[in-house]
């Protein structure tokens, strides 16, 4: 035995698996990201808001929605609707008709993987 075998080390072939990447669906502003509970052609609510806006505040957004129903982003303002109980709550002041239909087509792959229609 000598004297450096404590140093040893076994380094094995394999590589280790990458982490699955999970899909997150997210409304951002400011640096900040709230994960989207809720998305429609007239808003969105999110969860786990740290209270940053206020109720009647306008604010720039960039959704980006990335799970099994779909994947796309856009930009968009808002108004503010709620901001009580650790949500957020705001409706589009004004959406262009290829995103409405987009978050059109992602509720109803939504619903379907819900069981519903």
């Amino acid at each position: 035995m000598g004297l450096f075998d404590f140093l040893k080390v076994a380094v094995k072939d394999k590589k280790p698996a990458k982490p699955a990447r999970m899909a997150v669906s997210v409304i951002e502003f400011d640096g900040r990201s709230f994960p989207i509970a809720a998305l429609t052609t007239k808003g969105f609510a999110t969860k786990a808001f740290d209270g940053s806006l206020i109720q009647g505040q306008n604010a720039r957004v960039t959704v980006r929605v990335d799970d099994p129903a779909g994947k796309f982003s856009f930009a968009a303002t808002i108004a503010v609707t709620d901001t009580q109980g650790g949500k957020l709550v705001g409706v589009w002041t004004m959406l262009p008709t290829e995103v409405e239909d987009v978050i059109r087509k992602y509720a109803q792959i939504r619903s379907k993987q819900q069981g519903g229609k």
